[in-house]
């Protein structure tokens, strides 16, 4: 270590200060846009003003939840009861039907969003729990629920087909909920899903030509979009869906790309029992839900 007298800056020494350095950068940048433009670096630094609590760290995403918190917890988020087993019944139900339930079942969660049956699981005492998640936004807050109700998950940062491609990993049940009919190539994913346990709980929404005429999505639907896809010996029709609201963060619920490939409920089927799984067992088959047709269902490996 140098003395004091010894000591000099970096810019005492011939090299720019970080504030000289970022107007060199600055002026380098408007000459090479131009002369007029502002280049100022559009990323603010927030910090927190209170003692740390609940609702300022739910707060991080002010108006960005749609999930609502339990009540216990006393703050105010999002206006959904998801982490209420009486109002989203997906995880009590499927915990019913697997014979020995999710107790001491090692768990593959695809697309948490919010994190809330990340936390139903270890409520139904799961052994382990792993959820991968694509979305930037919906990962930090699945982060911050895991923080706040101290779970006990791995969830992991990155695109689920990719994942799948790259682990040959079995679980005892994969959970795929609300995120099949985001694909833009369902038939893989979903061939790569039924390849990863026990158990497959599939939750999605699927194209139903009756049903869609009737519904105000039709008009997301682009047909000249749709494509014939060979699996099996069976010709499956892919239906293109167009997102119309912004895909890049906040409160949207949809896929990477600006459109997903919807398949139709048979063809789902089909795929889940060619891949193993003859036992099906259907909780919700609705057509007519607002948003589009849709189940959920567990399917059980054959033994």
């Amino acid at each position: 270590m140098c003395a004091p007298s010894g000591c000099r800056s970096l810019s005492a020494v011939g090299g720019p200060s970080g504030y000289a350095l970022q107007v060199n950068i600055r002026g380098r940048l408007t000459r090479l846009l131009g002369g007029a433009e502002d280049v100022t670096p559009s990323y603010t630094h927030e910090f927190a003003a209170q003692a740390p609590n609940l609702q300022q760290t739910l707060d991080i995403f002010l108006d960005q939840w749609i999930t609502a918190f339990p009540d216990d917890l006393d703050v105010e988020a999002g206006w959904v009861n998801h982490f209420d087993p009486a109002v989203d019944t997906r995880v009590p139900w499927a915990d019913g039907v697997i014979p020995d339930g999710l107790r001491g079942k090692s768990i593959l969660e695809l697309g948490p969003f919010e994190g809330y049956h990340t936390a139903m699981f270890q409520e139904f005492g799961a052994k382990s729990v792993t959820s991968v998640e694509a979305s930037r936004t919906a990962y930090l807050k699945c982060l911050v629920v895991k923080e706040m109700l101290g779970l006990d998950a791995e969830i992991l940062y990155g695109d689920v087909p990719s994942f799948l491609a790259a682990s040959d990993e079995s679980f005892d049940v994969v959970w795929a909920s609300g995120i099949l009919y985001h694909q833009a190539n369902p038939v893989d994913f979903l061939e790569a899903v039924a390849s990863r346990g026990d158990y497959v709980f599939l939750h999605t929404h699927f194209y139903d030509a009756p049903t869609m005429s009737t519904l105000g999505i039709h008009a997301r639907f682009n047909s000249d979009g749709d494509e014939i896809v060979e699996w099996h010996s069976r010709s499956m029709v892919l239906h293109r869906y167009e997102y119309e609201t912004d895909t890049s963060q906040g409160v949207f619920a949809g896929g990477p790309r600006s459109y997903a490939m919807w398949m139709e409920k048979d063809d789902i089927e089909f795929i889940v029992r060619e891949m193993g799984f003859s036992r099906i067992e259907f909780g919700v088959v609705d057509y007519d839900n607002p948003t589009g047709p849709g189940m959920f269902l567990l399917a059980a490996r054959d033994s």
